[in-house]
């Protein structure tokens, strides 16, 4: 997403601000590492199975309060060509099925911004290199404008990178598909177009000292569809000793992924069946 959480911090009271978390910390240990539920190679997980209507777990998660602002906006990218960012439990609920809920809007207004409402998650816990991420999803939101993406990120000023798992673009313009961002300001990447549908699909990334591997419906012996060499760019912070990244899950609405929404089709949701990290 390319997207930074910084902005987000800083609208926090200091009173919450230790909720927000700080991108690139080593993983917890000791007694307040996550549990093993489903194995003994689970690092972290959510099932989604909270009462229907309730926020996402707050030990796990951390809700972002507003859109982050862009330095030097194209015309797109700026305030009032994209829709907020809220925290309230019509944009971002559990279903009672087992399932997490981010859903964007659209309401009354002069603009995207006024217009349109939208969720994002960051994870509390963060993991390193050795380890594979996983969720299920459904993506009820493939409509004009709007930006769906499974992401992890490291916001070190120097040395942050982001893995787009999957990212699809309601500007019709561009590719879906995933990414690999070893600078935190577009300048160096690699990224492959694959085709998302709205069917449920599970999405795996798994982090190597060599590299990463992408699969859409993992199965043993499956190719992954995406593979990104330590070598393939000019720098790889991806193994910096201690180096960590957070899960992310949001809908953006407008800016330049999303553009136009106003021909799409609202409430326009993502569904999170569960993630697992081992």
């Amino acid at each position: 997403m390319m997207l930074g959480l910084g902005a987000a911090a800083a609208a926090l009271p200091m009173s919450t601000a230790h909720a927000q978390p700080v991108i690139g910390d080593a993983p917890p240990t000791g007694p307040d590492a996550p549990s093993s539920t489903t194995g003994p190679n689970l690092l972290f997980a959510d099932e989604f199975d909270g009462p229907a209507g309730s926020p996402p777990d707050p030990s796990k998660w951390f809700i972002v309060p507003a859109r982050e602002t862009i330095r030097n906006p194209v015309e797109w990218d700026k305030p009032y060509n994209m829709g907020r960012y809220v925290t309230d439990q019509e944009h971002v609920f559990h279903d009672g099925n087992g399932n997490l809920v981010i859903r964007a809007t659209r309401g009354p207004g002069n603009n995207i911004q006024e217009k349109y409402a939208s969720a994002k998650i960051v994870g509390l816990w963060r993991g390193g290199v050795g380890t594979t991420w996983e969720a299920r999803v459904k993506l009820n939101c493939l409509t004009d404008g709007a930006w769906p993406a499974f992401w992890l990120v490291n916001e070190d000023p120097v040395r942050g990178g982001e893995v787009d798992i999957f990212e699809w673009y309601g500007n019709r313009d561009w590719p879906s598909g995933a990414t690999v961002h070893a600078k935190l300001d577009g300048t160096m990447f690699k990224t492959q177009p694959y085709p998302i549908d709205s069917a449920w699909h599970t999405w795996r990334m798994t982090w190597q000292p060599d590299g990463m591997y992408f699969w859409q419906d993992w199965q043993p012996g499956k190719e992954p569809f995406f593979t990104v060499r330590a070598t393939d760019l000019p720098e790889w912070p991806f193994n910096d000793p201690g180096y960590t990244m957070a899960p992310v899950f949001n809908i953006a609405i407008g800016g330049s992924g999303g553009r136009e929404p106003a021909g799409g089709t609202y409430p326009a949701d993502m569904i999170i069946d569960w993630i697992r990290v081992f």
